[in-house]
């Protein structure tokens, strides 16, 4: 369980060989970095979310006081972070909030799967044109939302992390947030 109080801001500044999804991109793999100390405490908003199909250049991180102290005197020591962004002060949630949201995770299947896919089901003697057709007809329907692109620190292979957004108007208190800061059970509040 996590009780939300205090936030603090961090903005990408504009850069004239980066773009600003890039420098958010970057943020987020630092902040991956600094998350996991706080276990699933800290959750992370997006006010700019959707904009011109981007998270934004902002994100906002939410905790209690303590927590949220902690890791902004963290990301204020990083020069990695601060040569790209402006870390706000730690401040109060405003006490009227006017809906919630769900920052979450997406997994969605790429080719690969559908490759696997086949192998399985040749090798079953399954596989069929039509199945193949129903498989990447719903591969071409998937969504695409506001995204990352990281780096990890375990293989080296880039990838993206994708977040959806789902707004409510009642608040969520139980569950933990991820090491990204995004959970399906925690709410945060949009202001």
């Amino acid at each position: 369980m996590s009780e939300l109080s205090h936030y603090f801001d961090v903005k990408a500044i504009p850069q004239a060989d980066i773009t600003q999804s890039q420098v958010i991109s970057h943020i987020m793999q630092l902040l991956h970095q600094l998350l996991p100390k706080f276990n699933g405490k800290i959750g992370l908003s997006f006010p700019a979310y959707g904009q011109q199909k981007t998270l934004g250049g902002i994100i906002r991180l939410l905790g209690g006081e303590k927590d949220i102290s902690a890791i902004n005197q963290e990301a204020l020591l990083l020069n990695s972070m601060k040569d790209y962004a402006l870390i706000g002060a730690v401040i109060p949630i405003p006490e009227t909030v006017n809906s919630y949201a769900y920052f979450s995770r997406l997994h969605h299947k790429g080719a690969s799967h559908i490759r696997r896919s086949q192998k399985r089901l040749t090798e079953r003697g399954e596989w069929s044109d039509e199945i193949a057709e129903n498989m990447l007809a719903k591969y071409m329907k998937q969504k695409n939302y506001p995204h990352v692109h990281l780096k990890s620190s375990t293989t080296g292979q880039n990838w993206i992390l994708q977040i959806k957004r789902q707004q409510t108007n009642l608040p969520s208190n139980k569950g933990m947030f991820n090491s990204f800061g995004l959970s399906t059970q925690l709410t945060v509040p949009l202001f």
